[in-house]
């Protein structure tokens, strides 16, 4: 070969005049064995996040075999700095997804393997940056799911975490460090503290149900997802237990009409008006089973304005906000309203270049004071001062670069402040006059056999049928289902004819239905407890060719040097707190956890500590 360009060489053969040959060495084999070996990293990531309610979807796969997109650094900080801000330019614009890994064979300074930022799942920070340390494609998966869970606002266990029952001696995937054992569970520490994630930080990107027509690799029985051509799918054959399904072939068993979702029971659907979903708060609303599907229809809740919270507050995006709520969730369960002469010197209700002061009517509305509970707040920045006779009003804050959506330190948007009158754009307003306010008569339309939702649609009472709630579900016409598909100007319900094979609505006319469950904070701890899934789409950056300092990928260095993850400990510092905010929904691509043999979760030797670290 006479020349080479990067990984493409291109030349003759050696006597034959005018021939040529090319060799490209970019793709190939190579570009099977990282894709597979990611592809198993991803699946075992899945499988540690399954007991939480959590699955997690491949939604893509870069392999940088020809150059690096950013300066791969040593230093781990530095190069998540550089793998944030390029995922936000470049890898963010082309493809939806909720949180990205990236994985390199560059040594990092000291004994860290990854570092993450905290509470960032669903924002542009949210990602991690992993050394592949491992030979052992879940050494590397641990490592991976370790600092994922610091996106998702988990810190490393103490003493007191709980992994399991106390002989199983299995791993605690938020330890500090890892030695001979590669963990296989989240402790109770971790499990409280994602409960307060969801509560509090509102990942609302988690909680939509990603389309599974684009897996990665397209569709593979067994991997624990329902994809197309499937009609269920338990995982493997080890691991399914579910008598409704056929783990082989992916098929219902004979007699079986489903099997698996909130409206189904014993391989059967539940009859219609099953309560599928209970009313969690007051603004909340409760879901029935229509009868022809397993799944619970998509989450509702009241109509914005609605008197919630015995006439303290009035429902605003299925919430009941208040002032004393927001302070405990900032500050901790003993935290309170600071009294009134904090608010009386409210300076900052709306910013232009400058922050304006509240008018006085406007004081409830603007920098929300609270006093007791935490030293520090959740967003791990305080401001305090004290009024009148030593009157303390504390602030929570936050540095501009960590993108929140809204200012926490705020009070909450939908705010009671008064009869009629709630805090909007940090400003007292009249409800009738915000458009997100819906009409007091909006349920007069729905005959007193339901209530409007959030939609401006008819939510019915069980047993009637939309979308007027005019007409009993047992008064249709026999295979007649009744849908609503929005907002009619015409008193006039529409009937779908239906029939139902093996499980599956097999409608003369083709439908597309929603999936996308948007749930609240106040019902994001209530989901967990329901052992209602939640999912993300995951995307990982492969580093896969000889860098500028001469080293190459761990997945083609000798076992000599890198079979086992490396010595020592490292000091952490607590991670900082970013808020998540709400992405649109993605189309997942990959494939879920094949269930790995139980010797392949012990390294073959002893394996000395990695430690792990979050940014600071």
């Amino acid at each position: 070969m006479s020349s080479q360009v990067h990984c493409y060489y291109h030349g003759h053969v050696v006597g034959v005049e005018d021939s040529s040959a090319s060799v490209g060495l970019c793709s190939g084999i190579n570009k099977k064995i990282i894709e597979g070996r990611v592809l198993e990293i991803a699946n075992h990531v899945d499988k540690l996040y399954r007991p939480l309610g959590v699955r997690v979807m491949l939604v893509g796969l870069d392999i940088w075999s020809y150059r690096d997109q950013i300066e791969v650094n040593s230093n781990p900080e530095v190069t998540l700095g550089r793998f944030l801000e390029w995922r936000q330019r470049s890898l963010l614009p082309r493809t939806k997804h909720d949180n990205a890994q990236f994985i390199t064979g560059v040594d990092f300074e000291g004994s860290t393997v990854g570092l993450a930022n905290t509470n960032a799942m669903c924002t542009s920070n949210s990602g991690a940056v992993n050394e592949d340390h491992n030979n052992n494609a879940i050494g590397v998966a641990s490592t991976i799911a370790h600092e994922m869970g610091h996106n998702l606002g988990l810190s490393h266990d103490t003493e007191n975490c709980v992994c399991g029952s106390l002989t199983t001696k299995r791993g605690c995937i938020m330890s500090e460090s890892v030695g001979m054992v590669f963990p296989e569970l989240f402790s109770s520490c971790s499990r409280q503290q994602l409960g307060r994630f969801l509560d509090e930080v509102n990942p609302a990107c988690l909680l939509d149900t990603p389309s599974t027509n684009r897996i990665y690799g397209g569709p593979v029985c067994g991997n624990a997802f329902l994809e197309p051509g499937e009609e269920c799918d338990c995982g493997t054959v080890e691991e399914c237990k579910n008598p409704c399904c056929n783990a082989t072939t992916c098929k219902l068993n004979a007699g079986a009409m489903c099997a698996e979702g909130a409206c189904c029971h014993n391989c059967q659907l539940k009859a219609t008006g099953s309560v599928c979903r209970p009313k969690a708060r007051d603004c909340d609303l409760p879901e029935y089973c229509t009868g022809f599907s397993a799944s619970c229809p998509t989450d509702a809740y009241t109509q914005n304005g609605l008197p919630c919270n015995r006439g303290k507050g009035y429902c605003y995006n299925g919430q009941c906000p208040s002032r004393q709520e927001h302070c405990k969730r900032l500050w901790g369960p003993d935290a309170e309203v600071a009294a009134d002469a904090c608010f009386a010197q409210n300076g900052n209700c709306r910013k232009t270049l400058f922050s304006q002061r509240c008018s006085s009517r406007d004081q409830s509305c603007g920098t929300l004071y609270c006093s007791g509970g935490w030293e520090f707040p959740v967003t791990s920045r305080k401001f305090f001062n004290k009024v009148g006779n030593g009157i303390i009003c504390n602030e929570a804050t936050m540095k501009p670069e960590d993108n929140y959506p809204a200012d926490l330190g705020k009070v909450p948007t939908g705010t009671k402040c008064g009869n009629n009158m709630v805090c909007y754009n940090q400003r007292c307003q009249d409800i009738r006059n915000i458009k997100v306010y819906g009409p007091n008569d909006c349920s007069a339309k729905c005959n007193n056999n339901g209530v409007c939702n959030h939609e401006s649609k008819c939510h019915c009472n069980p047993g009637w049928a939309p979308p007027y709630c005019d007409v009993l579900q047992s008064e249709l016409p026999e295979g007649m289902v009744c849908l609503s598909c929005g907002t009619s100007k015409h008193r006039q319900s529409a009937y779908l004819p239906l029939y139902l094979q093996r499980g599956k609505v097999v409608p003369f006319l083709q439908c597309s239905l929603n999936r996308s469950v948007h749930e609240t904070i106040n019902k994001t701890v209530y989901l967990i407890r329901q052992n209602l899934n939640l999912s993300f789409c995951l995307y990982f950056l492969y580093r896969c060719f000889q860098s500028t300092a001469g080293q190459t990928n761990p997945l083609f260095r000798s076992s000599s040097t890198r079979g086992s993850p490396r010595l020592g400990t490292t000091q952490i510092s607590q991670p900082i707190f970013v808020e998540s905010s709400a992405t649109q929904a993605c189309k997942p691509l990959s494939t879920a956890p094949a269930r790995p043999k139980t010797a392949a979760l012990k390294p073959s030797r002893a394996a000395p500590e990695v430690s792990f670290s979050t940014r600071v």
